[in-house]
């Protein structure tokens, strides 16, 4: 039964003598109990989406034109004039012609974005275009909330699951920051997993995996797992898992042909946009990758194999999970794993695809320390270091050994994953300390934006000098306010995460982690510097 009170809450960490159990995931036997559940939290979740909505529009507003304006965001708000223009169908033709806005992707983020870039005048177009990403990131925030209230019943830990999501520094990256729209698929990936394992049904899932695909294509690895537990259902016939099989893949592809048809029938472009345009992507990413293009050229064999490489990937994990009774979150996660090992092209954003497979996975068996170490990763890599066509190619060899050290740390975690199998709950973890860094990363990262103004430069900020020229003293300056207030940051997330797991104390090396990424932060934000820039200035001084 669900605690209706504080007082009757189970605490999140057990006693260390209970006994470790294997969590078993079914739903909740009690649903009317999940409902008072999400009713009396209602006040909590709307808080804690308008906080994190307020915040990325006070982003939005105070990054650097560079981050706010341009990239992506101005390929999305063309997109939504297209769709909205007679010729909609044409968008993929135009995008294709004009080279400046190349969208690359199914069309649905475009008609979805077009009303709010309609309404664009007294507020932008570029803070317009943000807002379904923004609403869908608390969406997926709710329904994490819902699936974690299910299967621990426990609110605490529901709260945590919403609260990771929502506020961590990816999350609000991919949304202030870049303008992308990961969470819109992740939505349909997420609600797909939960009405497939909570009704036991197919045809719905299904169409929820096909609209995820409608917005982008990574969500074909992410079909993979409920394909392969319809093909290895133990309960059903060879003959009846077959059926349930073709029709699943019918019913994927037709939303799919039905929405795409007009744009196939107006030119090759859409074919050549999602398909072409994203196999021939050059290598972009934090991985091992980077050594093998050292080595061997970027155009060698491997990296040109990329993206059939990732989907075999994910049909050889989907398989095997199946047989081996791994459900579709964990081999989820499994498959993201894959995605940033395997995939030549995975900038900063995309890491937040672990996450919703990861909190599921790992908030109810307990393994907070592990969905720590993902957390903070994420915040590291999503703005390490990477190997720009315009760094210095003679360091090739040092971005290539930082891809391959964060290639280390996924390939662990997937072994690790893939060995301990079932899960077993545990018993002692800390799951304050993910909290802890989950928000306080997440406010650092807020509060190195809100400070741009104070030293804004007109220049580019990729070929401007490291710091602004004339800037230099109220740099500094502004770096020892911005310490200042990340410590009142790290204070205050102190006390908030009480309320998450009371009686627990958050180390003073996590305090010390915080710490040291925050200068990251600023670079990143504030001064609006690539750490690349920032890695080549210093090679450049040492004369390396």
């Amino acid at each position: 039964m669900v605690p209706s009170s504080a007082s009757e809450e189970r605490d999140l960490t057990p006693l260390v003598s209970s006994p470790i159990t294997v969590t078993q995931f079914t739903p909740a036997a009690n649903s009317g109990s999940q409902a008072l559940l999400f009713t009396r939290d209602a006040r909590w979740l709307a808080g804690i989406g308008l906080v994190y909505a307020l915040l990325v529009i006070a982003t939005v507003f105070t990054l650097h034109p560079y981050f706010s304006q341009t990239w992506d965001v101005v390929t999305f708000v063309n997109a939504g004039k297209s769709a909205l223009s007679p010729e909609w169908n044409a968008l993929y033709a135009q995008s294709r012609a004009d080279r400046y806005w190349p969208y690359a992707y199914p069309p649905l983020h475009a008609f979805v974005v077009a009303p709010f870039v309609a309404l664009a005048g007294l507020v932008p177009d570029w803070l317009l275009v943000r807002i379904p990403p923004l609403l869908f990131d608390i969406a997926l925030g709710i329904l994490l909330y819902e699936i974690l209230a299910r299967r621990t019943e426990n609110k605490n830990l529901a709260r945590l699951g919403m609260l990771v999501w929502l506020l961590n520094p990816v999350t609000w990256y991919d949304t202030a920051v870049q303008g992308h729209f990961e969470a819109e698929w992740l939505f349909f990936i997420a609600l797909a997993y939960f009405l497939f394992e909570t009704k036991r049904s197919w045809i719905v899932p299904t169409l929820c995996l096909a609209v995820a695909f409608l917005f982008k294509q990574n969500a074909i690895l992410f079909a993979m797992p409920l394909w392969a537990l319809l093909i290895f259902n133990p309960e059903q016939s060879v003959s009846r898992r077959a059926l349930l099989f073709l029709g699943s893949i019918i019913v994927f592809i037709l939303p799919i042909l039905i929405v795409s048809l007009p744009f196939l029938l107006f030119s090759n472009d859409y074919w050549y946009m999602n398909v072409q345009y994203v196999a021939d992507v050059p290598l972009q990413t934090q991985s091992w990758l980077v050594a093998l293009a050292n080595a061997f050229g970027a155009d060698n064999l491997f990296l040109r194999a990329s993206s059939p490489l990732t989907i075999l990937a994910a049909v050889v994990i989907s398989i095997f999970a199946a047989r081996r009774g791994m459900n579709v979150w964990l081999t989820a996660m499994l498959i993201a794993l894959s995605f940033f090992l395997l995939s030549k092209k995975v900038v900063g954003y995309y890491y937040v695809m672990i996450l919703p497979f990861a909190l599921v996975t790992l908030i109810p068996t307990k393994h907070f320390r592990l969905l720590s170490l993902i957390v903070v990763a994420i915040a590291f890599i999503s703005l390490s270091p990477y190997f720009a066509s315009w760094a210095n190619q003679e360091h090739g060899w040092l971005y290539g050994a930082l891809g391959i050290l964060n290639s280390a740390l996924w390939l662990g975690i997937f072994v690790w994953l893939w060995r301990n199998h079932p899960l077993a709950v545990q018993s002692a973890q800390n799951a304050r300390v993910l909290a802890f860094f989950s928000l306080a990363l997440f406010f650092t990262g807020v509060l190195a934006a809100l400070l741009q103004p104070f030293i804004a430069s007109a220049t580019s900020p990729i070929r401007a000098p490291l710091l602004p020229s004339g800037y230099e003293l109220q740099t500094f300056a502004l770096f020892g306010v911005f310490l200042a207030l990340v410590g009142g940051a790290i204070f205050l997330t102190q006390w908030f995460t009480q309320s998450i797991a009371r009686g627990e104390r958050i180390p003073r090396a996590a305090y010390a982690l915080v710490v040291l990424l925050a200068p990251l932060y600023f670079l990143t934000f504030t001064l609006t510097k690539e750490s690349t820039a920032a890695l080549e200035f210093a090679l450049k001084m040492l004369r390396v």
